[in-house]
This record gives C-alpha cells, sequence and structure tokens, in this order.
C-alpha cells in the first residue's frame, strides 16, 4: 500500500478544524471535548465500495461528501446541530494517497458547510474494497428531540425537496445514457445535501417532534416511522413531489422506492398547518403528501383508488423490497 498510517493521520490533521470545545483532538488514543449541558445525539453511517458507490463514476471527493452528508442527514433528523465527527476508513491496495485526500477534502467541504469538528478516528487496511464509516454527535436544537415514534392520529405528513431524484440520477450514472436535463438528480446522487435551511426553519417554529430522511424510499422509511408509532400513513401519489425526467420517463415508482435522497419526512399537528402553508407561499421546498390515521403501515391512494403494491425501497440486506 503507498499510505503509511501514520504519514496519513499526520497529513488529515490539515482537516480538523480548532475549536474552542476541542480539548484533545486528532494524535490521541481518544478526542477530549468540553460538552456543556444539554441532550446530544450519536448516529454512526458507514459506505462501502460496490455496495454504496463505485470509483468507476464516482470522484473520491464525492464519497467523502457523501459519506458525511449521510450522517448529518441523520442528526438534523433527531432534531440536533452536528457538532463533531469521528471518520474510520478501510484502505485496500490500489488506492493513492491523492484519492484519500481528495476523499478527506469532500469531507471537510461539508464540515465546513455545517460547522462540524472532525476529531480524528482510525484506519485499517482491507483485502480488496474501501470503505467509510463515520460517527457524528450532535446537540439538541431544541427542548425535545425529534422521534420516528410520536406521530399523532390526524397528524399531516409533509416531505422537503423532490423524492427519487437521487435514484435517477444514479440511473444515468451507471448506464451512461442521455444525461440531458438531469444535471440536478446527478447531483443530489453524487452530493446529496440535506436541506439545512428548511431543516432551521421547522425548528424555529416548532412545526414538529416527528422526523426522519429520506435514505432508503419513501415507502420504506415512512412504514418504519408508522411501525414505531403504531399508526397508518395515508398518501396521495399525486402529491408526491418528482423531478419532471421521472414523469417524462414513467420512472415515477422511484420516487417512492428510490433512496439516498435524503430529504426530510416529517409530521405534524393540524394548528400547525398555518405555518406550513405560509412556507409554502414563500416558495420553500415542502409537500403536504398525506395524513396519519389509526391503523399500520402506509397505503397509496391514485386519484382516489388505493394502489395495491406501492413500490418498496432498500433493505441493506435484502436489496430492493
Amino acid at each position: 500500500m503507498e499510505i503509511s498510517e501514520n504519514n496519513f493521520i499526520k497529513g488529515i490533521r490539515k482537516f480538523s478544524r480548532k475549536s474552542n470545545s476541542v480539548i484533545r483532538g486528532i494524535g490521541d488514543d481518544g478526542a477530549v471535548a468540553e460538552l456543556g449541558a444539554g441532550q446530544y445525539v450519536f448516529v454512526q453511517d458507514a459506505m462501502a465500495e460496490h455496495v454504496h458507490f463505485e470509483f468507476s463514476f464516482m470522484d473520491p471527493y464525492y464519497v467523502g461528501k457523501k459519506a458525511l452528508y449521510s450522517n448529518i442527514s441523520d442528526v438534523l433528523a433527531m432534531g440536533a446541530q452536528p457538532v463533531f465527527y469521528l471518520v474510520t476508513v478501510g484502505i485496500p491496495a490500489g488506492i493513492s494517497s491523492g484519492q484519500m485526500e481528495r476523499m478527506y477534502r469532500g469531507m471537510n467541504r461539508v464540515a465546513r458547510e455545517f460547522g462540524v469538528t472532525l476529531l480524528g478516528g482510525d484506519t485499517v487496511a482491507t483485502a480488496k474494497d474501501l470503505f467509510i464509516d463515520i460517527s457524528v454527535t450532535g446537540k439538541l436544537a431544541g427542548a425535545r428531540y425529534f422521534g420516528r415514534d410520536k406521530a399523532r392520529r390526524g397528524d399531516l405528513i409533509a416531505v422537503t425537496g423532490k423524492l427519487g431524484e437521487a435514484a435517477l440520477g444514479l440511473k444515468v450514472l451507471k448506464e451512461g445514457g442521455d444525461a440531458t436535463g438531469m444535471k440536478n438528480c446527478v447531483r443530489r446522487f453524487l452530493s446529496p445535501a440535506p436541506p439545512y435551511g428548511l431543516w432551521k426553519e421547522i425548528v424555529k417554529d416548532d412545526i414538529t417532534d416527528v422526523m426522519m430522511d429520506v435514505s432508503d424510499g419513501l415507502i420504506l422509511d415512512l412504514s418504519r416511522m408508522m411501525d414505531e408509532s403504531r399508526k397508518q400513513a395515508r398518501i396521495h401519489w399525486e402529491k408526491v413531489p418528482m423531478p419532471r425526467p421521472l414523469r417524462q420517463r414513467g420512472l415515477e415508482e422511484l420516487a417512492f422506492g428510490g433512496g439516498e435522497d435524503y430529504q426530510l419526512l416529517f409530521t405534524f399537528p393540524r394548528e400547525k398547518l398555518p405555518v406550513v402553508a405560509a412556507m409554502i407561499d414563500k416558495g420553500r421546498a415542502v409537500t403536504i403528501i398525506g395524513e396519519v390515521v389509526s391503523g399500520r403501515g402506509v397505503r397509496v391512494y391514485r386519484h382516489g383508488s388505493e394502489v395495491t403494491s406501492p413500490p418498496g425501497g432498500y433493505d441493506h440486506f435484502g436489496g430492493r423490497l
């Protein structure tokens, strides 16, 4: 392997920005940080070569960006402001120091965007494929966490942005076909920035305490929320926001079963509808797609008729559902 562990660790020190909260950062057996009173969120998410990305169509810079974005998205979905992160990388032979530098530059770009500090991590050698495993610590932004288990009967269901963009972007990259009009979809797959500005508005206006990100597909992720809340979701096909190319190409199902958009899915009580409606009137990318009722699971309706076999989503051990 071209990379030595000691030199690699020395090289990544430059990506750990100074912070008054960090007592001891990269260079020891562990990091030490001064944390004020409050509740904290801890998340961890990994990406593996040939499962989550391919270097044949994805630059290491974007691998780094996507890996940190996905973790930060989880922190935001819990109602917390990300603060620190740790990175473990498994590096196979054939990966150059330049490629690893680009991957860390990608992470550093995201870290600067959210004001997150790199504390360190670990490096290991792998036999074949590269992996990157990140853990992020966040501090609750309000008085309570956002959870999947808090949806109530009568709540409305909303989502940010457009769904299916990343899945269509991946399809274009893998197939190498006509990418006309697909720039936003490709960008969403390569660099899926969670909607931070919208999240801050939702927190400021105290709109919800029920949230998760759409990482494995709308139907699967919403099913997980309803399972935890012991409720049923009823959503309307024609209201689900999706990019125009999906409709033009007859690929609308990607908006329901495609993943990795990292948009925010949340419910809110009807008394908050005027606040949400005002956001929408201002042009904010928020769409109300359904409601929470008694029962279990997710039911999809299209022009008033139930869709009997709605698209599934991505299960990490079973592939597409």
